[in-house]
């Protein structure tokens, strides 16, 4: 197992303003001879790193590297990752960090820094806003902007989806910090009825457990429809919608199950339906099922009426023809209404669902590993080969990859055949020096895809390249491997691991193999960054995603004393949990889920149709068949990591070579009427894009 030498986590500088711990007490002389040279020998070993960064000499600093995150989190631990040179070799350097506001220093911490480390500290109770971060030391000073926000998160519940007058509304308000941990706020809470009328606002204040309970009565005659709660921390805020409605309580329940969840068009709908009163049984009656399409509006094509009791089975004959829509992948859909009577009192209950009608059995998608590559290294594009419904599907598919160069010339083109096991298959490409842009297209048994993949950018053509050799997903506290690739030969690589836009791990490797044990602060994912400082003061990086599984120890249990109750009888619940908690139950009439649950899906599948059906599906895009290219050099990567680089080394920027590109291609062409007009970038005209292709039976 490769022990890992250079490990800084957040907290691995020290204070020498503090008295050093040889300087404490001496209480172990009260122990005998023996016990007092066991207590030395024990306390020099546990103290000698604490010994020797109390007395590691302050050395000047000619160049650094210093990342700080672009937000703070007011209250919240956080903390900058430094590298300091002196020539190429690590100093060890006091350092300072201060945070200013109209040149006001409002905090201010100095911490030795043995060549590479992570400068932690508490951020300030701070108003929300934008702040400056300084650091210097010896020979250094920088300063970068960064926004303090407010690190809490709240959130609200109630006991009901739905009220009727009279009844009170049971609120529960839970206020988290950035790391989800329960925190105790004040809150704002307010209502407004379905006029828009205020009708409640009262501040609380959540308990040591992050919660807090409050009730608002109904009147006999409120404002019916729905009440909007909000809960408010800060600038946080959280809102909730209720209805309020003077309903009748649902019989019984319908559900509908589909034997597949998409079909093709020349296939034939099968599905099963199963109604059932609210204390468990089968409800007797008539069963009437509707099909309709959307060819462009909806259009029932299909009606079937039959018995149940309790349950029964339908066939709906097949779609034939539909149009393809963007909100199903280009697939198109058939609705299902379901009405369910009751034969004695001819009651009614409904339900409804969405039907994919897919043109091909399998469905394909191409996943880059990066948003952009780098010329002459290696590069992975995922191939994920499945069924409509997401489902892995093996297959073999042909793989088209052609590179071109600056303006859109084809500089070289290959193909390759991929066969994916449990529906995945790996591309491994090797981009040629002057690639700008990679497009790749798959195809098999009917179906297709492509993927366009733009280069990175750096000005001497010096890049590295990022890929996690160990195998699945780490659990807390396994180790974690990568390899680096480079173009140029480097004495170091140096690294972040980034969580929730903090730097949660930071180190250094002389060689191309990167491996660290990952924590808790790592779940359930974070990003590793990667630089490595050339001769000529630029900086090369990389960054890269990966999963961590977490560690939730906390498992509270429920338990009732009885499986089944009469109506007024005792129940004892039973609430198990792993140390102390707080707890909150939520108990309900069933009924009163089914009839919210009911409305809020009819409300969701009417509200999608309006929104996107019920109109020609054509859509407007800036796209070409060759897309423009991407420019992303080490400051984006940076960037998009959420950290500030502030350094004295060169850090390319991708965007600033976009723009000045853009201004030497700048081109009089022939306009209208023999006009001359500015050339545009390839592949950035408007295009209107028609909708996608209508899906036919065969």
């Amino acid at each position: 197992m490769k022990q890992n030498k250079h490990a800084y986590p957040a907290a691995s500088v020290m204070n020498c303003d503090k008295p050093c711990p040889h300087r404490q007490g001496r209480l172990w002389y009260r122990h005998s001879r023996n016990s007092r040279s066991l207590g030395i020998a024990l306390l020099l070993v546990m103290l000698f790193p604490l010994l020797s960064a109390c007395f590691l000499q302050d050395e000047p600093v000619d160049s650094y590297v210093a990342l700080a995150p672009k937000n703070l989190y007011s209250g919240q631990n956080s903390g900058v990752s430094l590298s300091l040179f002196r020539g190429e070799a690590l100093a060890n350097s006091s350092v300072t960090l201060a945070l200013v506001k109209d040149g006001q220093t409002l905090f201010q911490t100095r911490e030795m820094v043995p060549g590479k480390g992570t400068l932690a500290f508490q951020v300030p109770e701070l108003t929300e806003g934008q702040y400056e971060l300084a650091i210097y030391g010896n020979g250094f000073s920088d300063k970068a902007p960064v926004q303090v926000l407010d690190s809490s998160l709240i959130f609200l519940q109630t006991d009901k989806p739905i009220y009727k007058p009279g009844q009170t509304i049971h609120l529960r308000a839970i206020t988290l910090d950035a790391d989800l941990k329960p925190v105790s706020a004040r809150a704002t809470i307010e209502a407004m009825d379905a006029k828009g009328t205020k009708v409640l606002r009262k501040e609380v204040t959540t308990g040591e457990f992050g919660m807090a309970t409050l009730d608002l009565p109904l009147s006999t005659e409120p404002n019916l429809g729905t009440w909007k709660l909000t809960a408010a921390t800060g600038k946080q805020k959280s809102q909730l919608d209720v209805k309020v409605e003077k309903y009748v309580l649902p019989k019984y329940e319908v559900k509908l199950e589909m034997a597949k969840d998409w079909y093709l068009a020349n296939e034939v709908i099968k599905g099963e339906l199963f109604s059932e009163y609210s204390f468990g049984k089968p409800v007797a009656g008539e069963v009437q099922v509707k099909a309709s399409r959307y060819t462009g509006q909806w259009q029932q094509y299909a009606s079937i009426t039959r018995p149940i009791d309790g349950k029964t089975s339908f066939e709906i004959p097949a779609a034939q023809y539909v149009a393809g829509v963007p909100g199903a992948r280009g697939m198109g859909q058939v609705l299902i209404d379901v009405t369910v009577r009751e034969k004695a009192t001819g009651y009614e209950e409904k339900t409804n669902r969405l039907v994919t009608i897919a043109p091909s059995p399998l469905t394909l998608q191409l996943i880059p590993e990066n948003p952009v590559f780098k010329p002459s290294l290696p590069f992975k594009v995922l191939l994920l080969a499945g069924t409509p419904d997401n489902k892995p599907k093996d297959t073999t598919a042909t793989v088209r990859i052609n590179y071109l160069a600056q303006g859109m010339r084809q500089i070289r083109s290959e193909q390759r055949t991929l066969t994916t096991q449990n529906g995945k298959a790996m591309l491994e490409l090797a981009p040629p020096q002057d690639a700008a842009i990679m497009q790749i297209n798959a195809s098999a048994d009917r179906a297709s895809t492509r993927a366009s993949v733009g280069v990175s950018y750096s000005p001497t053509g010096n890049f590295i390249h990022l890929e996690q050799t160990s195998p699945g997903v780490p659990k807390v506290g396994e180790q974690i491997s990568f390899k680096v690739y480079s173009t140029r030969e480097a004495a170091n690589f140096y690294y972040e691991v980034i969580s929730r836009g903090r730097v949660v791990f930071s180190s250094y490797e002389h060689g191309d193999s990167i491996t660290f044990q990952t924590s808790p602060l790592m779940a359930p994912s974070s990003k590793i960054l990667v630089y490595q400082i050339l001769p000529n003061s630029e900086i090369a990086a990389d960054d890269l995603p990966f999963k961590v599984t977490g560690s939730y120890p906390h498992s509270p249990q429920v338990k009732f004393s009885k499986g089944e109750v009469r109506p007024g009888e005792e129940v004892d619940i039973s609430v198990g949990a792993e140390g102390k908690a707080e707890v909150g139950l939520q108990v309900v009439h069933r009924s009163v889920f089914i009839l919210a649950e009911n409305r809020l899906n009819l409300k969701q599948v009417f509200d999608e149709l309006e929104k996107l059906y019920m109109k020609p599906q054509v859509e407007i895009h800036s796209a070409s068949l060759i897309p423009p290219v991407v420019y992303k050099g080490a400051r984006e990567a940076f960037a998009d990591n959420g950290v500030t680089v502030m350094t004295n080394k060169t850090v390319p920027s991708g965007e600033d070579e976009k723009k000045k590109l853009q201004k030497q291609q700048v081109r009089v062409q022939p306009g209208p009427a023999g006009r001359a007009g500015p050339a545009g970038p390839p592949g950035g005209e408007n295009m209107a894009i028609p909708a996608p292709a209508a899906t036919r039976a065969p």
